[in-house]
């Protein structure tokens, strides 16, 4: 897409520059030259922001002063345009409409705000410039436009929710709400990129029920569903903001404590295991959780090498407790 996005972009100023250099009435205010530098300080800037692009990724600042270069340019278009009825006003409706849907509901408002702020100040100045009144179609125009930046808004602002929406499915357990498997594992990656440069503790905790079988063999598959969302539960309530929970499989959850101890994970673990055991001894339920832990290396880590030492704690905890036999 941003690829697309500077195509238009050029593909736009090319057309108004032919449109304002091939006019058989000079431009107002400025003359041809000034117009000319200023459209190439816009194809110069634009190129400087592909570069950085490709270099280092988009950020919010970035996207802000590309949008806003592009509504601040629409808006000199219309200023300068030497008609009566300016079509270059249409370039500011691409320009909010165009960077909302590439960009997010956000950026939109700040565009369609920033479009209808600059239009109205641009159309003054215009008519002020040409020494004539609007004429009465103008107003259907403007009005027009309005109506199709409204009608935007409200399909970006479908879109932005459709699209959260969208990602909150893919990435979490239908079932208990928690981040589900693919989910875990992209966000494990980053982290482990983090703690690679930044060496920020990381500690991995896979949690298995115990004779979480037994459960659904007596009480049968609802009852285990209940127990699989009260442990979420309880685990979401005892971790903090900025950890990470997910249902790996089954039975099976896996948690990142990050910024932590061992000592620190195994209190909060150890709270989470007294008040699940609690809850199901209260409700005649007989399962319990155990708990593996690992922690990162110096250096770099593998995800599946971290996750195959923390199982095979796990594994450990669970046999020298007797529910591997």
């Amino acid at each position: 897409m941003p690829c697309l996005q500077v195509f238009i972009r050029y593909m736009l100023v090319i057309i108004t520059a032919a449109y304002l250099n091939y006019s058989p009435i000079p431009p107002l205010i400025l003359t041809l030259t000034q117009i000319n530098l200023i459209i190439a300080v816009y194809f110069v800037f634009h190129f400087f922001w592909w570069l950085y692009y490709k270099r280092s990724g988009a950020n919010i600042f970035m996207i802000r002063l590309g949008a806003w270069m592009d509504t601040s340019a629409a808006a000199m278009a219309l200023m300068v345009d030497p008609f009566i009825i300016p079509p270059t006003i249409g370039l500011l409706l691409i320009a909010s409409v165009g960077n909302g849907i590439q960009h997010g509901f956000r950026i939109f408002i700040e565009c369609m705000v920033g479009a209808f702020i600059l239009g109205v100040i641009a159309l003054v100045f215009h008519f002020i410039f040409i020494e004539n009144p609007p004429p009465y179609n103008i107003y259907f125009y403007v009005f027009l436009i309005c109506v199709a930046v409204f009608y935007s808004y409200l399909l970006v602002r479908r879109l932005e929710q459709m699209k959260m929406e969208a990602v909150i499915v893919s990435e979490h357990d239908s079932l208990t709400g928690v981040l589900n498997r693919r989910a875990f594992l992209k966000a494990a990656e980053y982290l482990l990129l983090l703690n690679e440069r930044t060496n920020i503790p990381l500690v991995f905790i896979f949690a298995d029920l115990d004779n979480f079988k037994a459960v659904n063999d007596r009480f049968g598959h609802n009852t285990g569903d209940k127990v699989l969302c009260y442990f979420a539960s309880v685990a979401k309530l005892r971790l903090r903001k900025n950890d990470i929970i997910a249902r790996y499989g089954g039975d099976e959850f896996v948690m990142i404590l990050t910024d932590t101890t061992v000592g620190n994970a195994e209190s909060v673990l150890q709270r989470i295991q007294v008040e699940f055991r609690q809850w199901a001894q209260k409700n005649g339920f007989p399962v319990g959780v155990s708990f593996g832990i690992g922690t990162t290396r110096e250096g770099k880590n593998k995800l599946s090498d971290v996750l195959r030492r923390v199982d095979a704690a796990l594994y450990d905890e669970k046999r020298k407790n007797g529910h591997i036999r």
